[in-house]
Parts: structure tokens; sequence; C-alpha cells
């Protein structure tokens, strides 16, 4: 039986094979002689670079530029029951706390019930209500405010 003629060590010209496939994956930048390579099949003559072959620096970096990120919440509608919405002073994700004040609703209430006679306290009454007051909307880590709902 016949058997396979022997590995050759050297290209042709007599320089030496490239590497085989794992080796430049362990070393991703191989060393190879800095030295003139004729063509491999070409009869013409390649010109050499005249200049001297120089090592890479590392890249020059300017100044550190900050970006400031800018969230919209298109979404996100503040009403009178907690919505989870994005902070953009803690940059979390969070329930909002609600903050009940008097609105123009509570005040015209409160007149509207002392016109009708209820003067004697029990026009008082509306300042008392949740239903009937402003909120605020309000972070509960860092108390920014993120939004007011209006009753009128």
């Amino acid at each position: 039986m016949a058997s396979a003629p022997p590995l050759e060590t050297a290209g042709p010209g007599g320089y030496p094979q490239p590497p085989p496939y794992e080796e430049p994956m362990m070393n991703p930048h191989p060393q190879y002689p800095q030295g003139p390579m004729p063509p491999p099949y070409s009869y013409a003559k390649v010109p050499q670079c005249p200049y001297p072959v120089q090592s890479q620096s590392p890249p020059v970096t300017g100044p550190v530029v900050s970006v400031q990120t800018i969230y919209v919440q298109p979404g996100v509608v503040y009403g009178d029951r907690p919505v989870q919405a994005h902070c953009p002073v803690c940059a979390q994700f969070v329930v909002t706390r609600m903050d009940y004040s008097a609105g123009m609703l509570a005040w015209l209430s409160c007149v509207a019930l002392s016109f009708f006679g209820c003067i004697y306290g029990c026009c008082l009454i509306p300042f008392c209500v949740d239903g009937l007051k402003d909120v605020k909307h309000t972070c509960p880590n860092c108390n920014n405010i993120l939004g007011i709902y209006k009753r009128l």
C-alpha cells in the first residue's frame, strides 16, 4: 500500500509555512519576520516600502465628555391613583407617593355650600375630602415632584 509523501516544512521560495488555525487564535498578533518576500505566482517585482516599520502607539484620547440623558414619559397620566413612573433625579422606577392639597374644586365647593346655607362649619367639609383636593405625585426615594393632578 502506498503512503503519503512527507510534509514539507518550507513553502515556495524557502520561506516557512503559515501557522495552523489554532496558533493565531491563541496569539491574535503573530510576529512574522520583516523581510522581502517574493510574490508567489508573479513575475513582476513588488517595490519595497521606503519607510521603516513603526510600532503602534496607544491612541491619544481627548477630554471626557459627559452626556445628559433625558427621559420622556409620554404614557404616564397622573390622576387620583398612584402610578409607576421613572424618577429623573434618582433614576429609579417607583410607584408615586401622593400628597393632597386644597385646590380650586375644594374652594368652589366651600363657597357653594356656604351659599346654600351651610355656614356653621359644614362649608369646611370639602377641605376634609380627598376626592375634592388636588394631587401632587412625588418620588418616595428623593421627594422630587413628578406630576400634579388638578381637579379643575
